[in-house]
């Protein structure tokens, strides 16, 4: 199994730029500038595309521009245009069941909950390994998960994810160049010491 589509789900606009659920554009963003991505809209998906080799591998990053709900027409219009394989992408999304700082690679799996992987799922099928960022659980219980996700990071949330950034970063660079066994072997380990 080969990689050549990274993407990322997140709202467009100012406003959400630093919410819980932008997790995966913050993510694909320090990527793109590490390895020195241009970002271009495409108005026929509509999605933001760069072009670049990561880890010695060419690579289409893609953050589709619909809005979070809406995220998988988007991004299997660019796979069609591409042509390519479902399985050769991974998507990159927030996830509340993991701690921020905490990074996850699976293959399929459900949606729970989460708007934008549903519409990946819908449009996809389940054949996209994901790579699952961390925002921590809700609040409180009572607590609306919509108010969660769109809330912004806090201070402390926020440093935990930029200071796991490149162990995020290595660990795609594993998947892309040695597979999903041992990217996973890499990520998929207990949480770090802070």
């Amino acid at each position: 199994m080969s990689f050549s589509v990274l993407a990322a789900l997140g709202n467009p606009g100012r406003e959400y730029a630093h919410t819980r659920h932008n997790a995966g554009w913050m993510f694909i963003d320090a990527l793109a500038r590490q390895i020195g991505a241009t970002w271009s809209d495409e108005t026929r998906f509509p999605a933001s595309v760069a072009k670049a080799d990561f880890a010695g591998v060419p690579v289409h990053l893609v953050k589709p521009l619909s809005f979070m709900n809406e995220s998988g027409a988007a991004l299997v219009a660019f796979l069609r245009y591409r042509h390519v394989e479902v399985s050769n992408a991974v998507v990159l999304h927030d996830d509340i069941a993991f701690e921020p700082g905490q990074f996850r690679l699976s293959l399929g799996g459900s949606a729970a909950g989460h708007n934008g992987v549903a519409s990946c799922i819908a449009h996809l099928g389940e054949r996209f390994v994901r790579g699952r960022i961390g925002i921590g659980p809700k609040l409180h219980p009572g607590q609306d998960l919509a108010d969660h996700v769109l809330g912004r990071m806090p201070e402390t949330d926020l440093a935990a994810f930029q200071s796991r950034i490149p162990d995020f970063l290595q660990s795609l660079s594993v998947l892309l160049t040695r597979g999903l066994p041992a990217a996973q072997n890499l990520t998929n380990r207990k949480t770090p010491s802070p």
